[in-house]
């Protein structure tokens, strides 16, 4: 059966419904009124797979999370869609359950269970109540260790994914999102293609590969559990080693996804690009621009982020301001930070009128200079503090949730107090340390741009901006290359 859930942040969970923040170290706020994130516990199985451990009394309930490094980054050319389709199949039958006996067992003990193949990992996620937690254990471990890939189940899931793809190319969010990608990162990029992949892609993969792709990458020396709820750490060890402890990794790793030595993030400006995919007769545009960003280790990824809440990180933020409120082109405008284990990028965007798609850009184009200058208001800052520690607060108030606030460092190989250290440094940021990475991310001149809707309408908009720029810009003026038309996956259109 597919499980396969999508949360903003990158980060995949179930709901446990506990509001107590699990946490072997309670979150405390320090003398200067910086809000700490807890510091898991952490130990390793005789076989070395990593465990952290938040442990919490209040409601008796269990959250588990096991990560594997490897996602679609480590799909092979020409397979793309692999680590997705792998992820759906894990649950369709293993050890001696096939797919309806395992989904009856997780409604028979009340739990929850989630698989997903994310860029850079595979998460299995549980949830289930305490008095239930050794039975549901069993049947992680089958999942995890013995997944049967049935031929039974192949033909199913794999008909679901590509009626999934199918649909994709008819959703204009979805298509900006999967050709902005691609066209920013490149093919030869891990990053460039979307989760689950292209039609053709998919309709090439053989269960055969699906197997392989799995006994190649899911070791024990590339899996991290992490755990939060009531049980101690001596228990989770106890029940993680007595299931886990006999998984032995079987062959050389297999070797890491390689990315261009060329990052977007060092290109040389060499103005925006432009890209148009037609969507005949659509009433709105959809409007997504990327800049390059940093990577998730960056330093200055938390001055950055707290910069990029004020472009478009809240519902009163600079996009959303002009975008809506003062020109009415949407109902709503945002951006996004994705910060990635090799690079990253910026992304804003928004859903606009299709006859002001031309004069909607014009206006991103100009809140984007205005970043380029660093400057901010203290009271916009003061905001994005604000609003940081608030959604810092928020991801501390379930098991499920504060799993997902460690997943992607824990998954990227960093240490269990990453987290804490970040948000502590993000806190600490000082104005001129978001004024200076503002200036060094936000350039338009290095911009791609991607609009998806009526191409006849698009082109005319941007054939009359090109001739009449916005004289108020003239100092920093918002240039457009020529278009270029793609598909709706990013392909070379049609002859």
């Amino acid at each position: 059966m597919r499980q396969r859930l999508f949360l903003v942040g990158m980060s995949l969970m179930i709901s446990s419904g506990c509001k107590t923040p699990p946490s072997a170290e309670p979150p405390r706020a320090t003398p200067a009124g910086a809000f700490e994130v807890p510091v898991p516990e952490s130990f390793r199985l005789s076989n070395g797979v990593e465990v952290w451990h938040l442990a919490s009394r209040q409601v008796p309930m269990v959250s588990l999370a096991l990560l594997l490094r490897f996602g679609s980054t480590s799909d092979p050319p020409g397979k793309e869609g692999l680590a997705a389709l792998t992820a759906d199949m894990l649950d369709e039958g293993a050890g001696a359950r096939g797919a309806l006996e395992i989904a009856e067992e997780i409604d028979h003990l009340g739990a929850e269970l989630g698989i997903d193949a994310q860029k850079e990992h595979l998460q299995i996620t549980l949830g289930v109540l305490r008095r239930n937690l050794d039975a549901a254990l069993d049947l992680l471990a089958d999942v995890v260790l013995r997944p049967s890939f049935a031929d039974g189940e192949w033909d199913r899931v794999k008909a679901l994914m590509l009626n999934d793809l199918i649909q994709r190319r008819e959703e204009p969010r979805d298509v900006a999102r999967v050709v902005s990608e691609r066209v920013f990162y490149g093919d030869a990029n891990p990053y460039g293609h979307p989760l689950d992949g292209y039609e053709a892609s998919v309709r090439s993969i053989e269960l055969a590969d699906v197997r392989k792709f799995y006994a190649d990458h899911a070791r024990p020396d590339a899996a991290i559990v992490m755990a939060a709820g009531d049980i101690s750490a001596d228990e989770l060890r106890q029940k993680l080693e007595s299931r886990l402890g006999g998984w032995k990794a079987q062959g050389a790793a297999p070797s890491p996804p390689q990315y261009p030595a060329a990052s977007p993030e060092k290109a040389a400006p060499s103005g925006p690009r432009v890209i148009v995919v037609d969507k005949p007769e659509a009433p709105q545009t959809e409007v997504r621009v990327l800049l390059p960003g940093p990577r998730y280790a960056a330093a200055d990824l938390g001055p950055l982020a707290l910069a990029n809440t004020v472009l478009g990180g809240t519902f009163t933020s600079r996009l959303v301001t002009n975008l809506r409120e003062r020109n009415g082109f949407t109902y709503g405008a945002s951006s996004l930070l994705v910060a990635r284990g090799a690079t990253g990028h910026l992304v804003a965007g928004s859903a606009v009128y299709r006859d002001k798609t031309a004069a909607a850009l014009v206006e991103v184009c100009r809140e984007l200079r205005a970043m380029e200058t660093g400057r901010f208001e203290d009271e916009e800052l003061a905001k994005s503090r604000s609003t940081h520690k608030s959604r810092l607060v928020e991801s501390l108030e379930t098991q499920d949730s504060i799993l997902g606030l460690y997943s992607l460092s824990a998954a990227l190989g960093f240490g269990p107090s990453e987290r804490r250290d970040f948000h502590r440094r993000t806190a600490a940021s000082t104005p001129a340390e978001i004024q200076e990475a503002a200036r060094r991310y936000y350039a338009w001149d290095r911009s791609t741009i991607v609009l998806v809707g009526d191409k006849a309408s698009i082109e005319a908009q941007l054939t009359e901006a090109r001739a009449n720029p916005p004289k108020d810009l003239a100092g920093r003026p918002c240039t457009f290359g020529p278009s270029e038309v793609l598909g709706r996956d990013g392909e070379p259109p049609s002859p």
